[in-house]
């Protein structure tokens, strides 16, 4: 008996899926993501213009 299984399987399916493709179909890292790069690019850039202000003198 012969296995059909192959023939079955379209050439596309039987490639082997990326790393980075893999990576960013989950839906949880992506969440994650969405989170901490807004939060880190904004509070980067809150500590630059804390930092770039003029010293205070009374």
């Amino acid at each position: 008996m012969t296995e059909t299984k192959d023939m079955d399987v379209p050439q596309e399916d039987l490639e082997e899926i990326p790393k980075g493709q893999q990576r960013f179909d989950n839906v949880y890292l992506l969440l994650i993501l969405s989170l901490i790069i807004p939060f880190l690019m904004y509070n980067l850039w809150g500590m630059i213009e804390i930092a770039s202000l003029p010293n205070f003198v009374p």
